[in-house]
């Protein structure tokens, strides 16, 4: 791969060659997202370095590189960012390393428990250290504090499910009022949870393992004030991984632990409803696009991960049931439609 074929800005070109790169650098591709952004990693002996490309300057670049600055300023566990060029919509950053949480703990489709048993509860610690930045955070970036993940985003999730999910992939014509109103209640239930610097994509992709296992979050452009327990949901169910429901309540315990907010706010009955709550919430999300991207964008590879994502949302509305009786019509047809005939 070449510098010519890849059409790097010479801002970018500068910036490399300030920092030691010279044209015997190697540039390989090192990931790409549903959105069209590809990565590319240069090195150079023992010097690596993170191009990331976009389509165009579009609102996620430009929130990538804004927010990528401020949580560098608070020390928060993101890559630096070193050069942007905004004529060309490219970014070059700080190399957080090839391991994602992903690669570290699945392993030929097979979950490696004891590198779980480690990564997990440092991945927590990062999120919780994320989460407590988030009042001084705001004073700085109202813009982000006021970018709210609130009762309209929320049922645009479960509207999204329903659409992607129940009537494209499973053929519903007529959604149960029931449903409907359970998406609503469920919306404004969790539009009441306490409020936090929200990643909003926290899964194991956009976790990277750096050396001496330290931490690290990608793909942050989404950042924005919402529930405190979605990004904790996000990690602990994801179809990625599917963690044993042990381990899921034993990361939610470390979690619940560690900080302070929510157990001071909340006894560990209370907080797990809610949990539960934010966690049906980022599953119907989170099938709702498995179905779009590998049907609508026609990208195969999110085919496979419908199925992991049914079984995990199942499992959440059998959890959940209990705590919602009045809900009973809704989980029902929802767990019906979850079952692959």
């Amino acid at each position: 791969m070449t510098l010519e074929s890849l059409q790097i800005s010479s801002k970018i070109i500068h910036t490399l060659e300030s920092k030691g790169f010279s044209a015997k650098a190697t540039w390989t591709l090192a990931g790409s997202a549903g959105s069209g952004r590809k990565y590319f990693r240069i090195r150079e002996g023992e010097k690596t370095a993170i191009l990331q490309t976009n389509d165009s300057a579009n609102e996620d670049f430009e929130h990538f590189v804004s927010y990528g600055k401020s949580f560098s300023d608070y020390n928060l566990p993101t890559p630096a960012i070193w050069s942007v060029d905004e004529s060309t919509a490219q970014v070059l950053m700080q190399d957080m390393g090839e391991n994602t949480l992903l690669s570290v703990v699945v392993k030929d489709g097979e979950l490696l428990q004891a590198n779980a048993r480690i990564l997990y509860p440092a991945t927590i610690d990062a999120l919780i250290r994320w989460q407590e930045s988030s009042q001084k955070f705001f004073m700085t970036r109202p813009d982000i504090a006021a970018r709210r993940f609130d009762y309209a985003a929320l049922k645009w999730e479960t509207d999204y499910f329903r659409t992607n999910y129940l009537q494209k992939k499973m053929g519903y014509a007529e959604i149960p009022q029931a449903v409907e109103n359970f998406f609503s209640t469920l919306a404004c239930m969790v539009d009441t949870h306490p409020k936090v610097l929200m990643h909003r994509d926290f899964q194991s992709q956009n976790v990277m393992v750096c050396h001496d296992s330290e931490i690290g979050f990608v793909d942050f452009q989404g950042a924005r004030r919402g529930t405190m327990f979605y990004d904790i949901a996000s990690l602990l169910w994801d179809p990625y991984v599917s963690l044993p429901e042990e381990m899921v309540k034993d990361f939610f315990d470390d979690w619940y632990n560690g900080y302070a907010r929510c157990a001071e706010s909340f006894d560990k009955e209370e907080a797990w409803a809610l949990f539960l709550q934010a966690s049906l919430q980022r599953l119907m999300q989170a099938l709702g696009a498995f179905c779009f991207l590998s049907t609508e964008k026609k990208i195969a590879s999110f085919e496979k991960h419908i199925e992991p994502g049914q079984k995990r949302l199942l499992r959440v509305l059998e959890l959940y049931e209990p705590l919602s009786p009045s809900r009973h019509e809704a989980i029902t047809f929802l767990k019906k439609a979850l079952v692959q005939p």
